[in-house]
């Protein structure tokens, strides 16, 4: 699902280490203080909690969309829009109006 929505956004995945340690990308996608630092116009936090590590590398985001199912989970301190919900049931609705749109969206198109 996030690789699907990458591509309807124009976008990259990158991943935080847990993600990376289990194979699921490879290192020069792990962002944080052991990757890359990144500075999009939008970074989608997708089940990201927000340890200080990976925020290290996100600070210089223009806008931050987190989606957490933890209220409390840190990452939420940092976000220009929160969303407290599991991934599993967002990410499917945001695609499929992604999808239906017949011009292509920037990420900026969809935070606006």
């Amino acid at each position: 699902m996030i690789q699907r929505l990458a591509e309807n956004l124009g976008a990259v995945v990158a991943g935080s280490r847990p993600l990376v340690e289990e194979g699921l990308l490879p290192h020069t996608r792990q962002v944080g203080q052991s990757g890359i630092t990144v500075s999009p116009d939008l970074y989608l936090a997708v089940g990201i909690s927000g340890a200080i590590q990976h925020l290290v590398g996100i600070n210089a985001s223009k806008k931050i969309i987190a989606i957490n199912p933890d209220p409390q989970a840190p990452i939420f301190k940092i976000a220009d829009l929160g969303i407290v919900a599991d991934a599993r049931e967002i990410l499917p609705r945001l695609i499929k109006d992604l999808e239906a749109n017949s011009e292509p969206l920037t990420a900026l198109d969809v935070f606006s």
